[in-house]
């Protein structure tokens, strides 16, 4: 990642992997085609890392459900706000906010913002320099955000490896938001020294797309100021009222899968502290039944 000062920040060389939706008989997904596939992403990062839902059992295997149940609700979320998009006057659908789902309103906020954050920088990049966006769309960046942000989670929990780092959910949200904050509140501070040099060809992160569009949203704000007040202000704040809430929501929790198959949950105990608590990331579910 980039190294941070006070005055001026070099350009980083990124190289992310867009990862882009396929599916067969189809050589580019529509936006409507990439929301719809954004209920069944956790089987797409499965099949992308080669793993078999039959080869999960057990506490995997209910974990695993447990994130398709939420995706699919987050899912259904977005497809009320690209309508609500279209008609203001739409109310939040009964079956939505009298449910379970209605935990998960929070995260399609902060989805939604960050489609229209794709948007406008897919938009605005090459008025600034960045021409690599050409060939890219912003529902393509959006998808590839979150397919990064559910892998890192599956290899953080257990699912993907069977050394899972123990995070507690407060204080991984509260790491969260002060980074969110300073980010923002210096974003004055680390002037770019030249923008034109980005060239995003290496980065070492599982977030290597989000990070890229992190850096990219904030040399247009520093460059743009209706960007920055209407555009890249209203994601950060969304971003961080989401944290905000699932910190403070009891039906949320932080689950990770011990070596040894058994589900530890998040918050209850001093195991909270993770070792490198500044890549701390969400992959909450819903709170469990069992």
């Amino acid at each position: 990642m980039t190294e941070r000062n006070s005055t001026e920040q070099q350009p980083t060389i990124y190289n992310p992997i867009i990862w882009r939706l396929e599916l067969q008989k189809s050589e580019k997904p529509s936006r409507d085609t990439y929301i719809k596939a954004f209920g069944e992403l956790p089987d797409f990062v499965l099949k992308a890392n080669q793993i078999l839902t039959s080869n999960l059992e057990g506490n995997s295997q209910k974990l695993l459900n447990h994130y398709r149940e939420v995706f699919k609700a987050i899912q259904k979320w977005i497809v009320h706000f690209e309508k609500q998009s279209h008609d203001s006057s739409l109310s939040d659908p009964p079956e939505l906010r009298f449910s379970w789902e209605c935990d998960f309103k929070p995260h399609a906020e902060e989805s939604w913002a960050l489609l229209n954050l794709c948007q406008e920088i897919v938009k605005l990049a090459p008025l600034y320099g960045q021409d690599f966006l050409k060939v890219t769309s912003a529902t393509e960046l959006w998808w590839s955000c979150h397919f990064e942000r559910l892998q890192e989670t599956f290899f953080k929990n257990g699912i993907f490896s069977k050394q899972p780092e123990l995070q507690g959910k407060q204080y991984s949200c509260d790491v969260m938001s002060k980074r969110l904050r300073k980010d923002f509140d210096t974003l004055h501070q680390r002037k770019f020294a030249d923008s034109s040099q980005f060239d995003l060809t290496k980065i070492a992160t599982w977030d290597a797309t989000e990070e890229a569009l992190r850096m990219l949203a904030e040399d247009i704000a520093q460059q743009d100021n209706e960007f920055r007040r209407l555009i890249y202000f209203n994601y950060i704040k969304i971003k961080k009222r989401v944290v905000r809430s699932a910190r403070n929501n009891p039906n949320l929790q932080l689950m990770v899968l011990e070596p040894d198959g058994s589900v530890h949950v998040g918050g209850k105990g001093k195991r909270g502290k993770g070792k490198n608590p500044s890549q701390s990331k969400k992959g909450f579910v819903k709170k469990s039944k069992d």
